[in-house]
């Protein structure tokens, strides 16, 4: 079994991840949607680290389980990617320990949508109104199977550091309403202190908040629990992710005062600073120099870094090409020139 070697902590962290959750068609329609199994099956692990490293990279990334529900290694747990791609994760695993440069991996924790679809009854009620697969609920036997293919996961690729993507509840803002259902009605009765009303109107704002703060910490410490177990070297970051600073349902939450390091999709300023503001001493910053949220100019990523901050940005393709999608050339070059200045 490989050793988990932890990134140096001196070293500011510079990852671009080809983010292969997704693809990105131009025909015979414009859409972009989650990837499908065969869609980066035959992906070169070769040709794929190699554009990681070349861009500037210092860390290597790959889904262990992708967003639409579909792993890059042989798991027992559900579904993989055909062919080759059930090993992309494996060689590109053993690539990055060969180079010595630390690996990053990915589990979505707000969804699945393949588990979405094969069991319903564990997405929360309403919340395809926003996303079609949903959002699956923490308090359901979702968690359980998550937690299990983690370990699994961990026992055969001791990663550095472990992304939890979408940690949520309802939807990925932080405003969805607690809906009554059988996977809610013994923790609400629990947390709140009465039984779980019949219609969702008649729960408050209080006992929402109160509620979805509670699951959610219950969900992070079992995640967090599973990670630490199975592999104690291995870092844990979550992404809820956050629209602005001081949102009340992550004010002094335990994901965001135990993580490893906080993690800012959408990289505002005022956001960032909140979260300089908040992190404890162990903790790690990350701004996203690309991403859904737009792109950073240099001097504003170089700033960042500056002030202590590490950078994990994303982009898209068009499987089975292994080349950003037109779309994006033009901001990965910008971040490309800011890795260089940074050392």
């Amino acid at each position: 079994m490989a050793v988990s070697t932890p990134p140096d902590p001196g070293q500011t962290i510079k990852l671009m991840m080809f983010d292969l959750n997704w693809s990105v068609h131009d025909q015979p329609h414009p859409y972009t949607g989650p990837s499908a199994p065969q869609d980066w099956a035959y992906v070169d692990p070769v040709a794929y680290f190699e554009w990681q490293r070349d861009f500037g990279n210092n860390a290597i990334f790959l889904q262990a389980y992708t967003y639409g529900g579909y792993a890059f290694y042989p798991t027992r747990l559900g579904p993989t990617a055909p062919g080759p791609g059930r090993d992309l994760l494996p060689r590109l695993y053993q690539l990055s320990r060969d180079a010595g440069m630390p690996f990053w991996s990915y589990f979505c924790v707000g969804a699945d949508v393949a588990m979405n679809n094969y069991r319903n009854d564990w997405v929360i009620p309403g919340s395809r109104q926003h996303w079609a697969h949903g959002f699956l609920a923490p308090e359901s036997p979702w968690t359980d199977l998550l937690c299990a293919r983690i370990r699994e996961f961990l026992a055969e690729y001791p990663v550095d550091w472990l992304l939890f993507d979408w940690f949520c509840y309802g939807n990925l803002t932080t405003d969805y309403p607690v809906q009554p259902a059988w996977f809610a009605q013994a923790p609400f009765a629990e947390i709140i202190g009465r039984p779980m009303p019949a219609e969702a109107a008649a729960i408050t704002p209080e006992e929402n908040l109160k509620y979805k703060r509670e699951v959610l910490a219950r969900q992070f410490f079992r995640l967090r629990d599973t990670v630490k177990a199975a592999s104690p070297g291995t870092r844990i970051v979550f992404s809820p992710p956050y629209w602005g600073p001081a949102d009340p349902l992550w004010v002094d939450h335990p994901m965001l005062k135990e993580s490893d390091a906080l993690v800012a999709e959408y990289s505002k300023p005022e956001t960032m600073e909140w979260l300089l503001q908040v992190r404890q001493p162990h903790q790690r910053l990350i701004g996203t120099p690309m991403g859904a949220g737009g792109t950073m100019d240099i001097p504003t990523i170089v700033k960042w870094v500056e002030r202590g901050c590490d950078l994990s940005g994303y982009f898209w393709a068009t499987p089975p090409l292994l080349e950003p999608h037109p779309s994006f050339r033009a901001n990965l070059e910008i971040v490309r020139q800011a890795f260089r200045q940074i050392r």
